[in-house]
């Protein structure tokens, strides 16, 4: 195991639930690239409030966005400075 010295710094993260359910979606790919809210509509989120939420994570750095067949797909982004 290596020293603190050894391993990357990463920024200790704090969620939401709404972005806590999204995060989760995004990390375990049970959503399809197209609908990667699903999960969160079906818990009682609507579809404003996961856009927003959606945007705020990016911003914040905890997702990246890419692009799948012309859909927004979301990606877990890397949090250890590289």
């Amino acid at each position: 195991m290596g020293t603190g010295s050894d391993r990357p710094h990463a920024e200790p993260m704090s969620m939401n639930e709404v972005e806590a359910c999204l995060y989760e979606a995004i990390v375990t790919l049970e959503t399809s690239p197209g609908d990667q809210g699903g999960d969160c509509r079906g818990r009682g989120h609507d579809d404003a409030t996961i856009d927003q939420t959606l945007r705020d994570m990016t911003e914040r750095g905890l997702v990246v966005q890419g692009g799948y067949g012309g859909e927004p797909v979301y990606e877990p982004a890397r949090r250890d400075g590289a």
